[in-house]
């Protein structure tokens, strides 16, 4: 939200503590959930994990084949509650989202950050890694509904590609996951006008 000599804008922007987690989301609906990722079938938990590689989130906590089956269903819930932003059809977003928020125990609290600093987050202390990945999905895309920013969630304009992605463009013009299949739909409408030009 914006406030200057002229009053509230109404514009507010997403913070980075909802983008992060955003795009847990993401990666969690785009390796577990979608069945074709940049042309190719999506790579399921190996791909969530290398996508993850290297972040705080993953350090010290173990999954077990329980663990993935239920980040797999949750995924496939966090989807459809996409699908519904998608659909302009915030009511059904938010059912979705907040059964997953109840089961999973999302509830704001402060822990110690990295660099000790206290840290904002919508999981209990003691939360599995999946509870508190559950929980901290659904509340980022949550606040994208409940601040009227869900119209910055998109779904990859690609053939052969169901991603989804996080539109933080100023006018909200993103089409594609990637420059990957950005280019992949370049290359293929360059095909089709010299195909056409030849018949």
């Amino acid at each position: 939200m914006t406030i200057d000599e002229g009053g509230i804008t109404g514009q507010v922007e997403i913070d980075s503590y909802v983008e992060t987690y955003v795009e847990l989301c993401l990666t969690l609906v785009n390796d577990l959930a979608v069945p074709t990722r940049q042309g190719r079938p999506a790579e399921g938990l190996r791909g969530a994990f290398a996508d993850l590689a290297g972040s705080t989130r993953l350090r010290g906590h173990d999954v077990s084949s329980a663990d993935v089956d239920v980040l797999t269903t949750v995924a496939g819930r966090l989807r459809a509650a996409l699908d519904a932003c998608l659909a302009g059809d915030l009511h059904s977003a938010a059912g979705v989202l907040n059964g997953v928020l109840r089961e999973h125990g999302a509830v704001p609290n402060l822990h110690a950050s990295p660099d000790g600093l206290p840290q904002l987050s919508f999981h209990a202390h003691s939360a599995t890694i999946v509870d508190a990945w559950a929980a901290e999905s659904a509340t980022a895309v949550a606040f994208l509904v409940g601040t009227r920013q869900a119209h910055r969630l998109g779904q990859c304009a690609a053939d052969t590609c169901d991603a989804y992605f996080l539109d933080a463009t100023k006018n909200t013009s993103r089409r594609f996951c990637s420059l990957a299949c950005q280019n992949r739909a370049k290359s293929a409408a360059y095909r089709q006008k010299r195909r056409s030009k030849l018949s």
